[in-house]
């Protein structure tokens, strides 16, 4: 916490802090997912040369409903740092929660101890010391709706999957990795189908039907800066793209090795904290695998670093499945 805080009162806070601020601040003032900040950043100023809007809805670009549930406390504290705050307490509560489940099957030594390598990993310091973002809600959420399921708490377990859906567009890949695992575990095939099915199938309607309602960006500028290597033309939606992956497996297969160097150090580093435990553990890739999938198909820098918001997505998955492994 005072880090982040040294961090922001020394002015190094950038861009994404603005923007999230932005978002918050209008929406307590009745102008839900405005941001003059974020249409700076949209197709039409990108590639179009138009004006920044004022108005601009940034869900055409990132569809965030989630960051409503903190609405009401920035309203009480109006300020950047209250996301700063925000940001540290949803990382701390996501370990308490992780310790909760590994008590599951583990005793309380073992159980810290996968707590302070959550802690101190990574692919989990690097996203929290940064600027606000949203996939610092997915740790909290992804371990909360496996204690549901580890407890039988069914009602819980849907309306996580419901509050990890509205993270992000693609938040759904996560989810759509815990229902692999419960399908193939075999421990809850029929409700694993469904949240397969739930998972997927909203990722497919929002970013082909609902974010295009807002703006184009989706399928302009996000699908084409990580993605365009699958595709043809200047634009592409979501089918199009995975399209574009299942008619040339060889390219995508290329894509997934490719650099191999930092493929393989991004593994390492992620299984480092667990002293390489997740890369054996059957439980860890069935749910995890979907969200490295992403990343290792997608081009550019960002995606292969482990100090980025993006890391924080794999981090759920590796950390449940070595639970089974240490037992």
């Amino acid at each position: 916490m005072v880090l982040l805080l040294h961090r922001y009162f020394t002015f190094y806070a950038s861009y994404d802090q603005g923007i999230f601020n932005q978002v918050f601040w209008n929406g307590i003032h009745g102008r839900f997912f405005q941001s003059s900040l974020s249409s700076a950043l949209s197709t039409n100023v990108v590639h179009q040369g138009q004006f920044p809007n004022v108005s601009y809805h940034r869900l055409g670009q990132h569809f965030t409903p989630a960051l409503l549930l903190w609405l009401p406390l920035y309203a009480i504290f109006p300020s950047p740092v209250t996301l700063s705050v925000l940001q540290v307490t949803l990382v701390t509560a996501a370990g308490l929660v992780l310790y909760l489940l590994a008590r599951q099957y583990l005793e309380p030594p073992l159980s810290a101890l996968i707590v302070v390598s959550f802690y101190g990993a990574n692919a989990v310091i690097g996203p929290t010391l940064a600027n606000f973002h949203d996939v610092s809600q997915i740790p909290l959420f992804v371990f909360t709706l496996l204690l549901a399921m580890e407890k039988g708490w069914w009602w819980l377990f849907w309306i996580l999957s419901v509050l990890i859906l509205g993270v992000r567009e693609d938040a759904g890949v996560v989810l759509f990795g815990v229902g692999v695992y419960m399908i193939l575990s075999h421990r809850f095939p029929r409700r694993g189908l469904i949240v397969c099915v739930l998972s997927f199938g909203y990722m497919l309607v929002l970013t082909n039907l609902i974010m295009p309602l807002f703006s184009a960006d989706i399928s302009q500028r996000f699908m084409m800066e990580r993605f365009g290597q699958y595709a043809e033309g200047d634009e592409a939606s979501t089918l199009q793209i995975i399209w574009g992956m299942v008619s040339n497996p060889l390219r995508f297969i290329q894509q997934l090795f490719t650099p191999f160097s930092r493929t393989v150090t991004y593994l390492l580093g992620q299984w480092l904290p667990l002293a390489f435990i997740p890369a054996i553990a059957p439980g860890s890739w069935m749910i995890a695998g979907f969200p490295l999938l992403k990343l290792f198909s997608a081009q550019g820098m960002s995606v292969l670093a482990i100090t980025i918001r993006y890391a924080m997505t794999v981090v759920p998955g590796f950390f449940y499945g070595s639970i089974f492994v240490v037992v």
